[in-house]
């Protein structure tokens, strides 16, 4: 009985984070391709670097906000209106039973602004 109590608390738990183990939804491909010149513009236009943030928020994120961000065992951050000055703030020292996030000050900083910009 103690076993199987064991058990049922982990795989809750691994529920509960995502347990990294789900791949991300596919994105959808836009209808046009004005779609898509505004949505590389808008990921361009933004004052961090894309590809370095998205790699930092899969290793140390994806699991509880999701793979598009949309949230899961953490809070939903896509859309939220959050600045990145705020963001920061959260990952360096933590919120509520989320921990600091031990990543360098750059990172962050990069992090926080692609973030704010989703």
């Amino acid at each position: 009985m103690k076993k199987m109590l064991l058990a049922l608390g982990v795989v809750v738990a691994l529920s509960a984070c995502g347990g990294g183990e789900e791949a991300a939804p596919a994105e959808e491909t836009p209808e046009t391709d004005e779609v898509a010149d505004d949505a590389v513009e808008e990921e361009v236009a933004g004052d961090f670097d894309a590809t370095a943030a998205r790699t930092t928020y899969e290793a140390n994120c994806l699991a509880c906000h999701g793979g598009n961000l949309e949230g899961g065992g953490g809070p939903r951050l896509a859309g939220e209106g959050h600045t990145p000055e705020q963001i920061y703030n959260v990952i360096v020292n933590g919120q509520g039973t989320m921990p600091a996030i031990n990543i360098p000050e750059e990172d962050a900083e990069n992090l926080s602004a692609w973030i704010a910009a989703q």
